[in-house]
């Protein structure tokens, strides 16, 4: 899979991520996370926004293209200001 820097993504199956402070978080089939930046060719650094799993940040096998996804991005300013 290839993303965009900004870029939503959900996920289409159930897995457990480990967490850095121990233990384990369920992310489900429909939780969603944004891309973050790109750490290498094959690796991005991407952030959970949804579940269990909301507000961590992990590295994961994916493409990142280094455009930004202006589109994404815009829409999540605006809901934060809608807070």
């Amino acid at each position: 899979m290839k993303a965009k820097i900004g870029q939503i993504i959900t996920f289409k199956a159930d897995y457990k991520i480990s967490l850095k402070n121990g233990g384990n978080a369920l992310v489900k089939k429909g939780d969603k996370a944004q891309v973050l930046k790109k750490i290498d060719e094959t690796t991005g650094e991407i952030l959970y926004l949804t579940g269990a799993a909301s507000g961590k940040s992990q590295y994961i096998r994916l493409e990142v293209d280094e455009n930004i996804d202006l589109d994404d991005i815009t829409k999540k300013l605006i809901e934060e200001l809608k807070k």
